[in-house]
């Protein structure tokens, strides 16, 4: 039986490839996506600018690799937070919770600039975004358990679909988010965040009076 040899060309691309990846991402944590480019990611990864070529597109291109990870783990990170919420807790208080989550990691983690580079990037259509906008996303799936479990408490209406409730909720957390990246620094988005949930979920409740 004959054994196969590794590819040496292909575990080296590799290698490269994850270099270039560390270093920026490493280079996006002490600074935002617009203040680094090409050459200070390959100067850190000890790499050429032409061999960056090689392996990504463009910067935008990493960037939205990095950004599509950071969502993911993001969404991870929303799940374990749920997860660790008492089991008897409202789901209205549960919700309200999540988003301030959210708000805390855009403000605290990703950042204003960083923001708005999503932002940009999604409008602009250059890159693979699916990974943040995508209906698949499991943080879609977070909001259809919360709205789930309101069902069962009794606590909101099931007249919609749920899919149909959770893409019109997550639609309105971007729009708040995107309202904070437009009036920056005066808007403090997890203040306002709760606020316009508060409403939203107003109206999905049980005990409405007409």
């Amino acid at each position: 039986m004959r054994i196969k040899k590794p590819n040496k060309k292909k575990e080296q691309a590799a290698e490269t490839r994850k270099k270039l990846y560390d270093s920026a991402r490493s280079l996006f944590i002490e600074k935002d996506f617009a203040s680094v480019g090409v050459e200070d990611i390959t100067d850190a990864a000890g790499i050429t600018k032409g061999a960056f070529y090689v392996h990504f597109e463009s910067k935008d291109a990493l960037i939205a690799l990095i950004i599509a990870d950071y969502a993911a783990q993001a969404d991870m990170d929303y799940k374990s937070f749920l997860e660790a919420l008492p089991d008897h807790m409202p789901a209205d208080e549960v919700f309200l919770a999540l988003i301030a989550k959210i708000a805390d990691v855009l403000t605290g983690t990703i950042g204003y600039e960083n923001m708005k580079k999503v932002y940009q990037m999604l409008l602009a259509g250059t890159v693979d975004t699916e990974a943040v906008k995508g209906y698949g996303r499991e943080f879609y799936l977070l909001f259809q358990d919360v709205l789930n479990k309101g069902i069962r408490q009794g606590k909101f209406k099931n007249s919609l679909p749920v899919d149909e409730i959770a893409r019109h909720l997550v639609m309105a957390i971007r729009g708040v988010s995107y309202e904070w990246c437009i009036r920056y620094p005066g808007f403090d988005l997890k203040e306002q965040a709760t606020a316009h949930f508060k409403l939203l979920l107003e109206g999905l409740k049980t005990n409405q009076k007409i």
